[in-house]
């Protein structure tokens, strides 16, 4: 539902960070276009209560928490498929929408199946710091499954960087700040979220340089890696600053919570102001070890952690892309990126010789602000966005898949929400996508979510019905690298694939540290022998979602496992 709220869309607006730009000197225009009435859509506000789930973690699994911060080994409760059309096999089902108490501009998935989000200020809020909310898909979709937690760090981290911690507490990087009650500069603050507390507190230790767009690459070492982000913002209008600068030296957080910066990866070309590659760096922990960065311009880059660190131009390039558009990892060291118009590569950096590039088929069309989200099978799908930038003009409802078998693009369902600047999507324990947000500035502010159900959740026969879902008897909680483990399974039915998923953490159009790890098997009975990850760089040290596929496709709920 929409209504029209000028002082509420003053808060949205007023709490506005940059969009991409084509020049990295200056901020979006829709940084600057502030003031104007912004409606207002929270969805079905009604939602659906936990009394109609099927609840299978609850209050005396979360319990479980104290140890580690998170519920490992458990299965998160999952929201059931809703009945779809005929062709749900095929395009898959978007569930109504319902409210969520903010826009949900970043977002993270917790190892006990709650979903942290952060974003715009409630209306009432004197200053911008943003508030953060909880959602716990066990409760349902309704306000009594929404929480509402107050900011008290002092710090705005509006579009800051953020990652989940191996121990699973949401650590949180930089963000926005006011420089003569102008905002749009940088902070060098250190916050971090516990799950089993539901508090946000700031670190003693701050980062050493200023970010904002930073982004968070958890490393094989456990080391949350930091790179990109700029420092003082330009001002169209004439401000306190005229003259953007940008921090393109890397830095590390190490486990004991201690920062060292790397200057010897210093790289204005790769993390600084040439082609706005200061914005939300589309990078990640590499088989061969290093943190791979592939740039809008096209030039991909490999960066060391060692010492004072390094930084190495590769042999390869991709066409031109746009900061507004996706990247994923669908496999370790193999990248699907979206770039110009619509088309798709596919960048293989499994060893530490030449990445190869290869195109692998286009999209409908210039998806800007779109959301690309591995699933459960290792396929892509894409969601969102507008030809026309943050604008309704050439909003694309319709979602798209990339099938890894075939390495092409075919349509999928419509969403009933645009989701443009600041909307997300995330993978979520039973298979299905939590999509949200968008807004702030407008065209919408998007007070709402909807859950989109992929077509491997339905059967092929052309009733709409959800397919029956393989099940997860016995799983390990943790793990270490390299050791066999064994799985069971409630019944003896084929199994043909197994994968883990990395938790998701996602803003600005990029999951950081999303991946996909194909798991070889073999298969007896209702047991299952497999191999953990021969290496840390494979699978960097975490929370993983285990995915068990049966012939045709159709995943289990999944399993929470621990790695490290």
């Amino acid at each position: 539902m929409y209504w029209p709220s000028s002082a509420w869309a003053m808060g949205v607006v007023l709490a506005a960070c940059g969009g991409s730009s084509v020049s990295p000197n200056q901020l979006s225009e829709e940084d600057h276009d502030l003031g104007r009435a912004t409606p207002v859509d929270t969805g079905d506000a009604s939602g659906t209560d936990a009394a109609t789930l099927s609840t299978t973690l609850g209050a005396a699994g979360r319990a479980q928490a104290l140890a580690v911060g998170a519920v490992v080994g458990a299965v998160p409760g999952a929201l059931p498929v809703p009945d779809g059309p005929p062709d749900a096999g095929e395009m898959g089902v978007f569930g109504r929408s319902f409210g969520w108490p903010i826009i949900p501009i970043h977002t993270v998935l917790l190892p006990d199946g709650r979903v942290l989000s952060y974003g715009n200020q409630l209306p009432t809020r004197p200053v911008p710091l943003l508030n953060y909310a909880l959602w716990d898909p066990a409760a349902g979709t309704g306000t009594s499954a929404m929480q509402v937690l107050v900011n008290t760090t002092e710090t705005d981290i509006f579009c800051a960087g953020q990652a989940l911690l191996p121990a699973g507490d949401v650590l949180i990087v930089g963000g926005d700040r006011a420089v003569d009650g102008v905002r749009n500069y940088a902070n060098n603050d250190v916050n971090r979220f516990s799950p089993a507390t539901g508090v946000l507190q700031r670190e003693p230790l701050s980062m050493g340089f200023r970010r904002w767009y930073a982004t968070v690459v958890m490393s094989a070492q456990g080391d949350a890696v930091v790179l990109g982000g700029r420092d003082d913002r330009d001002s169209l209008e004439g401000g306190p600053e005229s003259t953007p600068t940008f921090s393109p030296t890397p830095e590390l957080r190490s486990p004991d919570g201690l920062w060292r910066s790397l200057p010897g990866a210093t790289s204005d070309q790769a993390l600084g102001s040439i082609g706005s590659h200061w914005y939300y760096p589309r990078a990640w922990q590499l088989p061969e070890g290093r943190i791979g960065v592939i740039t809008v311009n096209g030039p991909m880059y490999a960066v060391s952690t060692a010492g004072d660190g390094a930084i190495e131009r590769m042999p390869a390039e991709l066409p031109t892309g746009s900061a507004r558009l996706p990247s994923v990892m669908v496999a370790p060291g193999r990248v699907l990126s979206v770039r110009n118009d619509g088309a798709s590569w596919l960048v293989d950096w499994s060893t530490k010789a030449k990445p190869t590039v290869a195109r692998s088929g286009n999209l409908s069309g210039h998806r800007l602000y779109a959301n690309a989200t591995a699933l459960a099978d290792g396929s892509v799908w894409v969601n969102g966005g507008s030809s026309s930038g943050n604008s309704l003009a050439g909003a694309f409802y319709a979602s798209e898949l990339w099938q890894a078998q075939t390495g092409q693009w075919r349509p999928t369902a419509a969403a009933a929400k645009p989701r443009l600047y600041h909307s997300i999507s995330m993978l979520m324990p039973d298979g299905s996508v939590l999509t949200g947000g968008g807004g702030a500035p407008g065209p919408v502010a998007q007070l709402n979510a909807e859950v989109y159900f992929p077509p491997y959740l339905y059967r092929k026969d052309g009733s709409g019905l959800a397919a029956e879902r393989p099940v997860v008897r016995e799983a390990p909680a943790a793990l270490g690298w390299g050791q066999q483990f064994d799985v069971r399974m409630r019944g003896e039915g084929a199994v043909s694939a197994v994968n883990l998923v990395r938790f998701g953490a996602v803003t600005h159009a990029f999951g950081n540290d999303q991946r996909v790890v194909p798991m070889t098997f073999t298969q007896t009975g209702s047991k299952l022998r497999l191999h953990s990850p021969a290496a840390a760089t494979l699978a960097p040290p975490g929370f993983y979602m285990l995915f068990v596929l049966d012939a045709a496709g159709v995943p289990s709920v999944a399993r929470v496992l621990r790695l490290g």
